[in-house]
């Protein structure tokens, strides 16, 4: 949902007009005027009830007893990315030819891409199932996204991919599939908005869904009829009362969508790097179904988080493929336990084994932080420091606006795999390193997006200190790097650079300690260095507060250093020197 540098690509690119598949459908007289440039919607609507009155399928199953049978699910493949493309072609699918692979969404909005991702999957597994994102759904001017889905549906039909609910049986087990169509509407956000901020823009002039899908005379994403137009179509496909009938005859049942069914599927808005993006993610019909169908298992994409937790009973999965540049960028919040580059070889992410049944939890960095610290939807004035970028703070009665993370709780990238946890610390760590080259050679420019007085971390006094340290909000760090023989008492000990630069590689455990520890209070976080090398301590605060997603005046160093502290006749513990041996 993020890429938004796929609405450039398309205001540059004419889509083409996709024809209908070659079938026995009678509506190929009514393609031509569909494609003309005032397109008939009636006639439209009229062909797609009788198209998927014709597709939807008996309950078929379809096992091979005997071979041993994964199910897999990704979502947003995003292949007409070229890195995207290279990641899917390279994939392991040597031993997949009886597998079944889900796939939720967001594959392209280029007609041929789109052709060509869903061959490659046919030709590779045994069976397909597919439900359309968004992007399907774009088009030009002349294009109707109803027609859209109605050719996607065609073409689906004509290559073998499923798109309707049936069963997977291996042997004695059977897994009831079953895809779900849906759009967003704003209607479905229902949590508080943002309060304190100016400077929000609405859904509408961000998410470009606004402006390259084209719906029918008097349906509209705004006022949720789009939504409960394509969501009609899942009656059409298949008989949903029959379906909720047989469903009590499976033990076994996995639903999937493109978009997000629950609010708790995605992390509260004030995380979004653009709040109201959340009113453009999700459908209370998509909602319901799920709702009524109870699944064991539902997989969903479009947020591009990875992500895998239980609500109400239902386990709620997104392995997102993403743009490769946020799988570069953020690719700790982008991951699944090993997906997407895990080694030795990519793959999608295993949902089922048809010998184990379903396939253990793994950690996405948002279910992992909600499952630790939960939701807080109600804290609407709090945000992290890339969202307030842009945003100019308004103050109002009882509200003070500020910019941060709830105390006591670890950012959330610092969930996410360690090998990709590695890799982000990296390259902070170099662009610190490069922003003091620059400094030093006079050329650093900054940054226009951060507000003024943000980027540098502000020195504050040892009496400062001592008033914070009574009022008891505040987290201590001593980044003295050598021998110490005592240090500010109850600080937290990541010499520089030994430690500060390595410190998101320690064990997930010990990570979380002092990842809690060092957010601990609401004030902010106090640097003790050495007072003979303040640009040390400069250089940590610079660091840490990239790694903790905060400000770098929210990060400062004690100026004096350790000198200072002890001078203020601040707490100090003494530091137990290691015992000799005499021999």
């Amino acid at each position: 949902m993020f890429d938004f540098d796929d609405l450039e690509r398309a205001l540059e690119a004419k889509v083409p007009a996709a024809g209908y598949a070659q079938d026995d459908c009678s509506s190929r007289g009514k393609t031509e005027k569909a494609r003309a440039k005032h397109v008939d919607h009636t006639k439209v609507v009229d062909t797609l009830d009788q198209f998927v009155s014709d597709l939807a399928p008996a309950w078929a199953v379809q096992g091979r007893s005997g071979a041993e049978v994964r199910i897999w699910a990704i979502s947003d493949l995003h292949t007409d990315d070229h890195h995207n493309k290279e990641w899917i072609e390279e994939m392991n699918t040597e031993s997949t030819a009886d597998d079944v692979i889900i796939v939720a969404g967001d594959i392209s909005h280029k007609w041929e891409i789109i052709t060509e991702t869903l061959t490659f999957f046919k030709e590779r597994y045994a069976r397909v199932f597919y439900c359309p994102g968004n992007h399907e759904l774009w088009g030009n001017a002349q294009e109707d996204s109803m027609h859209r889905l109605h050719q996607l549906l065609q073409l689906c039909n004509k290559l073998g991919v499923e798109t309707a609910p049936t069963e997977v049986s291996v042997g004695d087990r059977c897994v009831l599939i079953v895809p779900i169509l849906s759009w967003h509407h704003p209607q479905w956000d229902v949590e508080p908005e943002i309060s304190g901020w100016h400077g929000l823009l609405p859904v509408d002039q961000m998410l470009s869904d606004y402006l390259l899908t084209h719906w029918p005379q008097g349906t509209s994403i705004k006022d949720g009829s789009a939504a409960l137009a394509v969501d009609k179509v899942n009656d059409q496909l298949a008989d949903w009362d029959h379906l909720l009938t047989r469903r009590r005859d499976f033990r076994e049942v996995l639903s999937f969508s493109h978009f997000l069914p629950r609010v708790e599927n995605n992390p509260e808005k004030r995380y979004l790097t653009h709040p109201n993006l959340a009113k453009g993610i999700g459908s209370q019909y998509l909602r319901k179904r799920v709702d009524d169908l109870r699944p064991n298992v539902h997989v969903f994409g479009h947020t591009h988080f990875g992500y895998d937790l239980e609500v109400d009973g239902v386990r709620y999965v997104q392995a997102p493929l993403s743009m490769s540049s946020e799988r570069h960028s953020r690719g700790t919040t982008v991951a699944l336990g090993d997906f997407p580059d895990g080694l030795p070889f990519s793959h999608p992410f295993m949902v089922w084994h048809s010998r184990t049944g379903w396939a253990p939890k793994s950690q996405g960095a948002w279910s992992a932080y909600v499952e630790r610290y939960g939701r807080r939807p109600d804290v609407t004035w709090l945000i992290p420091s890339y969202v307030a970028d842009g945003l100019e703070p308004a103050p109002s009665a009882g509200i003070t606006p500020k910019v941060g993370w709830l105390p006591g709780r670890m950012p959330v990238w610092l969930f996410g795999p360690k090998s990709q946890r590695i890799q982000e610390a990296a390259a902070e760590s170099r662009k610190i390193s490069e922003r003091l080259a620059k400094e030093a050679a006079g050329t650093y420019r900054r940054n226009k997006n951060h507000a003024p007085g943000t980027e540098e971390p502000l020195p504050i006094e040892a009496s400062e200190v001592g008033i914070l340290l009574c009022k008891g909000n505040i987290a201590v760090i001593d980044v003295r790097e050598g021998e110490c023989f005592s240090r500010p008492a109850n600080c937290i000990e990541l010499p520089h650079p030994s430690k500060t630069n390595h410190f998101a590689a320690l064990p997930d455990d010990e990570l979380l300690d002092l990842g809690e520890r060092i957010m601990a209070g609401e004030g902010p976080r106090i640097l003790v260095g050495d007072p003979d090398a303040p640009a040390s301590c400069r250089h940590a605060a610079l660091l840490l507060a990239a790694l903790l997603r905060l400000w770098p005046r929210d990060v400062r160093p004690l100026r004096g250093g350790f000198k200072a502290w002890q001078a203020q006749g601040l707490p100090v513990t003494k530091v137990a020197r290691e015992p000799i041996d005499v021999w």
